[in-house]
Parts: C-alpha cells; structure tokens; sequence
C-alpha cells in the first residue's frame, strides 16, 4: 500500500472530526446565548421583587425590618449572582452601564427601607423615594432588555451560523467520501489489473487468457475464427546463465514490449509464465499463421554473443479445436515439433562441422574430443547448469574449428613460427568464430570459442581479455585445451608427463589460467590419473 492510499480515509476523518466539533461548537454557542438571555429574564424578574422589599420593614403594614432586610439581601445578591456570571463570557455593553443606575436603586431603596424600619408609616419622604427608586428600575430594566437584544441576535448569529457550518461540513465530507471512493475505485481497479496482469512485463497473465479465451470462443465461428497461438523462446535459459536473471528479466521486457507494439489493435498478448508467451485474435485461417510468425519475430533478439530466437505453434477455433483446452494442446504440440526440428538442425550443424575435423586431421579431431570431454567434467564440478555445461562441451570440441583454414604446412611445421606466421595461426578463433555464427543455433557457441585463446592477465588473444572478462566457459576450455596439448604427441612437441602438466598449470595459475578451474582441474587428473597417464605415456 502506497502512502497517499493511507493518507486519504486519513484526511478524511480527520476533516469529519474537524466538522462535527465546529458543529458542536457552534451550537454551543447558540445555546449559550439562550440560555444568558433567560438569565437576564430572572434578573428582571428578581429586580421587580425587589422594588417592593422595603415597604414590608413597618409593623403598620404588618411587616418587620428583619424580613424587609432579609428580602433585600436575597434579592440582590441573587441579582448580583445573575451578572456576575454573564459577565464572564463576552457581555454587552448595556451589562457595563448597569452598574450606576443599579447601585443608585439599591440606595433609594435602602433610605425607603430606613424609614420603614424606624416609623409606623412611611409618609411624603418614603413616596419621593419610591417614585426615584421607580425611574432607576426602568432604566436598568431598559438596559437588561438591551442585553436581552444582545443575547437574542447571538442565539440567532449561532444558529444560522451552526446550520450553515452543517451543511458546508456535509458538503466538504461529501467530497471528501467522493475523493476517497475514487481512490478505493482506482485502488480496487489496480488491484483487478494487477490481478490479471503479469508483473514484470505488464502483459496479461495465464487468469487473462483464460477469462479472454472464454469469452472469445463464445463468439467465434467458422467464418470468423479465434486464432491462439502459443511461442516459447529458443536460448532464453543459456542467457539467463550467461549473463544473469537482472539481464534476463530486461531481455523479457523488451521482448515484450515489441510483441505489444507489433500486434497492437490485431490481437491480444499474454505471458504464461517463464519464457513462454501466448497471443488471442479474431483472424481469418489465412492471416493466422502471418500474425503467430510476427509475433516470433517480435520475440527474437540476437547479438555478438547470444541469439534468441522463438519457437511457436497455433490453432483455431472452433475449426481445430472445440474448447480452450483442446486449442492449448494442439498449439503446444505444433511449437514442440518445431521446437524439436530447430535442435535437430542444430545438433546436425554442429555434427557436420566436427566431422569436417575429423577429415582434416584425424589428430584435431582426437584432441578436440578429448578436450569437449574434460571441459565437459570440469564444468559439473562447477556446478554449471546443465544445459550450459552442454554449451561448453560443444564449444571445447569445436574450438579449433578454425584451424581447417588453416594450412597444413603451418600447422604441423616442426620449428618455430616467425612473427608473421604466429600472427596467421591467432586468427584460427576469429575464423571460428565466423564458421559458427553462419548457423544461428551455433551462435553463444562461437562466443566461447572467440575467447578460448585470452589469458586471465590481458595477454591472450584475440580481444586481450582479462578476469572475468573472459566467458567462464572459455576459461575451461583454456585449461583443457592447454592440458591436451601438453600431454600429446605433437609434430612440434613431445607429450610430457601428466604431472609435469599439472606442474605448468599450477606455475600460469593466475596468470593464464583462472586458478580456480586450475584448482578442480587437478583434483579431476587425480581421479583420472592412471587414463591420462596412459595417454601420455
């Protein structure tokens, strides 16, 4: 999971919370406001009763001082109790200017209650009190139904404000939900494409072409056939060992690409997995077996030193074949006889070059057996693959190939060569080399053979090669072909003992030789010893 696939439902929620508590908030707010404002109505309700608490101090009127003071002690403190508490949070104004008026009531009102408290009546003084006592009332009533304003016009403010923030909120969550199906939309479409996709190359995969062919053969017919063709590449796993499985893996993409872009808006193209691939058209008979031939073209690829090439086999539907299964089998059998058919021509060109050895010199051809079969050991107890130690058994048999061009006069000439002639003898690989590649399936052999002469210090030839630089099959080779020589009667040389030539490959181990294949070379002779010591004896 990417990370904006972790951030979106995070963001979302986020902004959900953020919504509900604006909400919150503002209702609050608007409740606030109500509930100052019914506050304000008990002051005014506390401040009438008040007006009246005085005129219950005389005995006259049946009162008494301690319940008149007692009155006006609970009335105003509660109305002190009310203010105090609206003036915490943001009062009006009209609450400031309450205090004089306020507190000049209280006044008149404690002289009124004076007189009640010393007289059996009130009289004119007690009347002039009251009618000022009055005034003072309605002046801070006056400014408490100001207030009240103030409070009501807040209660609305929140109230309009909370509905309007509720349906911004349920708008933007609304988008927010949108954003977030779009994404799991895309995220579930990914999934679905992934699904049926292959992942290295991009191509459908085996579910595609089941659910594709399924489809497809519903709706084919005689007139309109579906086409299936099945290709499977030729040195693909040769490559794989020689160059690596990074290398590999670019080769396929690129294969793969020129196969989509080859057959785009013509028929469809799948991977079935490893180095085979499968294409799906709608085609008539005639333009079948053209496209299944393009497509093998658009999988072929070669270079100096490796060729792959494509083997592939097709059928039609419902002409040969009435159901996906029967299709896939008939077009598997077609690519694997004509997969056969390549080795067999390969093999046969590789058999008539040794036979030319062996007409040529029935020494080369004894040698380069010889070779072919110890580079061949040597190469399992390195653990090679298979099929490259094959590689290697036939590039040791067929590495002096280009000696046939080779005039016998200067092969076989007992003395030194001069300059010129050594010079003539070093082309025998890059002649080779040439005899090789006229067959395509002998092509990752002629590499081998190129570099069967370099030297693990840079002074071999042809293309002064050095470490690892040099193909690991030549290196064997090197080894072998050195060992043969050394331990073979020669029209230039003696045959020396196996034990001096194990000597002389341990002395250029590191130098000639990689001293590593010196190393399982020996360990080979010892197992040997007594067959190579005959030979040499």
């Amino acid at each position: 999971m990417n990370r904006s696939s972790i951030l979106v439902p995070i963001f979302v929620a986020a902004l959900g919370l953020a919504a509900v508590g604006a909400i919150i908030v503002l209702q609050r707010h608007a409740s606030d406001s109500r509930r100052d404002e019914l506050s304000l109505s008990k002051a005014q309700t506390d401040l009438e009763a008040l007006q009246s608490a005085p005129f219950q101090a005389t005995s006259g009127t049946g009162g008494s001082p301690q319940l008149a003071a007692e009155l006006m002690r609970t009335g105003e403190g509660q109305i002190a109790e009310t203010l105090a508490e609206l003036r915490r949070h943001d009062p009006p104004q009209a609450l400031e200017e309450l205090r004089a008026p306020l507190n000049a009531n209280y006044s008149a009102l404690g002289r009124i209650y004076k007189i009640g408290e010393t007289s059996t009546s009130y009289g004119p003084d007690a009347d002039r009190l009251a009618g000022i006592a009055t005034k003072l009332q309605v002046a801070v009533a006056a400014l408490l139904s100001e207030a009240g304003r103030t409070y009501q016009s807040r209660a609305a403010r929140a109230d309009l404000e909370a509905e309007v923030g509720t349906a911004v909120a349920i708008m933007l969550l609304l988008a927010a939900f949108g954003v977030l199906y779009r994404k799991n939309t895309g995220l579930l479409e990914s999934s679905r494409q992934e699904a049926l996709s292959d992942a290295l190359t991009g191509l459908g995969n085996r579910r595609a072409l089941r659910a594709d062919l399924a489809a497809g053969i519903a709706r084919a017919s005689l007139e309109q056939p579906l086409m299936l063709g099945l290709l499977d590449l030729d040195g693909f796993k040769q490559y794989n060992d020689t160059f690596g499985h990074p290398a590999g893996d670019a080769l396929l993409a690129r294969l793969s690409g020129r196969l989509r872009e080859s057959l785009q808006g013509t028929a469809l193209v799948y991977r079935m997995g490893g180095d085979e691939f499968c294409v799906l058209g709608r085609v008539g008979p005639e333009a079948s077996l053209e496209i299944v031939r393009g497509a093998a073209a658009a999988l072929s690829e070669s270079g100096e030193t490796f060729k792959i090439s494509c083997s592939y086999g097709s059928a039609l539907m419902p002409g040969e074949a009435s159901s996906a299964e029967d299709a896939l089998h008939l077009a598997d059998q077609r690519m694997y006889a004509q997969k056969v058919g390549s080795a067999s021509a390969g093999r046969q060109s590789s058999d008539v070059l040794l036979k030319v050895l062996s007409e040529r010199s029935s020494t080369l051809e004894t040698h380069v057996s010889s070779v072919g079969q110890l580079a061949r050991l040597v190469a399992g107890l390195l653990d090679l693959p298979e099929a490259e130690q094959e590689r290697i058994q036939l590039a040791a048999q067929l590495h002096d190939i280009g000696k046939t061009a080779i005039p016998d006069s200067l092969l076989n000439k007992p003395g030194k060569l001069s300059p010129k002639e050594w010079e003539y003898m070093h082309s025998h690989t890059l002649i080779g080399e040439r005899i090789l590649l006229a067959a395509p399936s002998l092509a990752q052999t002629a590499a081998l053979v190129r570099s069967s002469h370099e030297c693990l210090d840079g002074t071999g030839y042809p293309d002064g090669l050095s470490g690892d630089q040099i193909p690991i099959g030549s290196r064997i080779i090197a080894v072998c072909d050195a060992f043969d020589a050394m331990t073979s009667t020669r029209p230039y040389s003696a045959a020396i003992p196996v034990s001096d030539a194990l000597t002389e490959l341990q002395r250029e181990s590191g130098a000639q030789f990689d001293p590593a294949i010196v190393e399982r070379f020996t360990a080979l002779a010892k197992d040997l010893r007594l067959d190579l010591h005959q030979k040499a004896a």
